[in-house]
């Protein structure tokens, strides 16, 4: 057999083969159809493809093929609907379409349980974190001020003679503090300086003569009258406050007041006593 031959051979082959699949093909499809047409369905391209297997392309490529089901189709869409005729329920049926709407409800409260609970733990979240970021602003808020102070504290004026509040805190007690503040005595290095060296009851009598005299009279230099107070430990005596009257006092007072402690002392210096004899005698003569 020549090579000629055999060619022809191999096309009539094919051809033979693609007939026999377009017959088989078109044969599906006109099953499909009927079936369709049978059980009332819709006709179109997509449902004929569906249901014979085959691609809508498919079915335009033969003209034939596509006309008669365009026909078909165009057809049923002039037909009037029938109502779809649905069996009727039975009380079984319906028993179990109630069961399961129940059960699908109780699934759908559930979650939403589930939800509210879970959206209330994120709101208080959200608030603890809007409270802690409030926090940090008023922590930062503190934190510069200190800064600041801080700052100024570090570079003193070299003329001040006034102790900063940092450094008052750490060798003066709050005690002697408070008290300071109310008879409005500002501290400065001396007064620091012998209220460091001195006790705390020792400093507090003092204080309390120097509001015993402020009464009685007008002392010029608070700071330098509480200071000599505690160098020397005066303090108010019983003997100094019943003893002799407001009115003889007066006379003499910031002398007095000076050396009133000499009256609980057991020894004093000979100038010390000449002094207290005159004040005495001088008020005698008054």
């Amino acid at each position: 057999m020549s090579h000629s031959n055999t060619k022809e051979a191999r096309i009539k082959t094919l051809t033979d083969t693609q007939l026999a699949r377009k017959q088989e093909t078109l044969e599906k499809v006109n099953k499909a159809i009927e079936r369709l047409q049978k059980i009332g369905a819709k006709i179109n391209f997509q449902t004929i493809a569906k249901e014979a297997n085959v691609s809508v392309p498919y079915l335009y490529k033969y003209p034939e093929l596509k006309a008669h089901i365009a026909q078909l189709r165009n057809q049923q869409s002039l037909m009037p609907s029938s109502p779809t005729v649905r069996p009727p329920v039975t009380a079984k049926a319906h028993s179990q379409v109630i069961e399961r709407l129940k059960k699908r409800i109780y699934e759908l409260e559930k979650d939403h349980a589930e939800l509210k609970r879970k959206n209330e733990a994120l709101a208080g979240q959200v608030y603890r974190t809007h409270s802690l970021i409030e926090q940090v602003e008023r922590q930062k808020e503190i934190i510069e001020t200190l800064e600041n102070r801080l700052k100024s504290v570090s570079q003193p004026t070299t003329d001040s003679k006034v102790i900063p509040l940092t450094q008052k805190s750490q060798i003066v007690s709050d005690c002697i503090l408070c008290e300071l503040d109310k008879i409005g005595i500002t501290l400065n290095k001396n007064l620091t300086k012998l209220i460091n060296a001195a006790t705390e009851l020792d400093v507090l009598a003092a204080i309390e003569y120097y509001k015993y005299e402020q009464e009685r009279i007008n002392i010029d230099n608070p700071g330098g009258w509480l200071a000599s107070a505690i160098k020397e430990r005066w303090k108010k005596t019983e003997n100094l406050q019943h003893s002799h009257s407001p009115e003889k006092l007066s006379k003499q007072p910031e002398i007095l007041s000076r050396n009133a402690t000499l009256l609980n002392r057991e020894f004093a210096s000979r100038e010390e006593l000449v002094n207290i004899s005159t004040i005495f005698e001088g008020q005698a003569d008054g």
